[in-house]
Parts: C-alpha cells; structure tokens; sequence
C-alpha cells in the first residue's frame, strides 16, 4: 500500500510539473517508511460488529466513523493476521486529550462495555 501511495504522489507531482514547466525531486526515506495503513479485513469486521451490535445495540455502533490521518501500530499485527481494530467509544476528547498523551483520561464508565465486547467477540469466534 505505502508503494502505491508514493506512486501516485509521484503521479501528481509530475503532472504539476508538466503542467507548469517545473521539476521537483521527491525523497522518501528508506529507513523509516511509516507506519502502514490500519487496513481491517472484512470477515474480521463483520465478527466485530457483530460483537458489538450484541452488546450495546446496533444504534449504538458507528460503521462510517471520520477517518483518522493518525498511525496506529496495530497496522504491523493486521499485516501479519487478518483482524479488526475497533475504537470502543471512550467519549469526546473535547476538553481533554486523546491517547498517547501523558495527560489522557480513560473513561471508566467503559470497562463494563468493553469487557463485555471481548466476551461476546471471543464466544462468537470459537462458536464457528
């Protein structure tokens, strides 16, 4: 996917250039790539949602949520194995901060939820 990206940067970049009589030069660095897309497989979601709509309702569930340009290194084990990451729904960060931050607050309120969800999830996966 990375390959793919740099390509069509490439892409636009010469086609600007073209378009204005200019050249560019792009460098990315070899040695540190980034992070790789956070890329959910479809089996694994539907398990996932399925989960979820068990445990707090399917009003509850957000399938479209506004992507994220964050990294998350759950993208290297979604690499290796076919899987889902989730956002369990901590609340708003509005006056607050998100994770990763040495001030974050998790929402205890949660836990409850999020310990049912991996019940259901794991009870679903071994019925199969």
């Amino acid at each position: 996917m990375q390959t793919l990206i740099a390509n069509k940067i490439r892409q636009q970049v010469d086609a600007v250039c073209a378009a204005f009589n200019m050249s560019a030069e792009i460098k990315f660095n070899p040695e540190n790539p980034g992070y790789p897309v956070t890329f959910n497989t479809e089996t694994e979601t539907a398990l996932a949602q399925q989960a979820a709509t068990a445990v707090v309702g399917a009003d509850s569930i957000r399938t479209k949520p506004t992507p994220s340009m964050g990294s998350e290194d759950f993208a290297f084990m979604l690499q290796e194995k076919p899987g889902c990451y989730i956002w369990i729904g901590n609340g708003s960060s509005e006056n607050s901060c998100l994770l990763h931050n040495p001030h974050y607050d998790f929402n205890d309120d949660i836990l409850a939820v999020g310990a049912a969800y991996w019940v259901t999830l794991v009870k679903m996966a071994l019925a199969d």
